[in-house]
């Protein structure tokens, strides 16, 4: 299971279950009473960092970067679905968030082929 931290400067704001993710972004559950802690004194929505926690093949690994709410919908009484959007992502993320989400290695193509190259030769 992933899961994330939502941060400002350091200070942590948030600690969700990620329910999604995509390499647009992801979904976690929140409780209402922790979404205020999103919003800026105007009410509108932080630049957040996140801290993503997934397991790829080489176990599990942290993911740095920062993002910004996309949408929010009410699940329950008490639960918020959060959609966050990632702005930037650290090196490689991509590449761990596809580990995480297919069952099959991920490599990279142009090592494929010079491989394969060099096996041929």
């Amino acid at each position: 299971m992933a899961t994330v931290l939502l941060k400002e400067k350091d200070d942590i704001l948030v600690r969700g279950n990620i329910i999604e993710i995509t390499p647009l972004g992801f979904q976690c559950e929140l409780q209402l009473c922790e979404m205020e802690r999103l919003r800026d004194e105007a009410g509108r929505y932080k630049s957040l960092e996140l801290e993503l926690t997934v397991r790829s093949y080489a176990g599990e690994c942290t993911i740095n970067g920062n993002g910004s709410v996309y949408s929010v919908r009410r699940a329950s009484q008490t639960l918020s679905v959060v959609t966050v959007r990632f702005g930037e992502l650290e090196q490689n993320a991509y590449r761990l968030i596809s580990e995480h989400l297919t069952p099959n290695p991920v490599f990279d193509i142009d090592q494929a082929r010079s491989a394969r190259k060099s096996r041929l030769a």
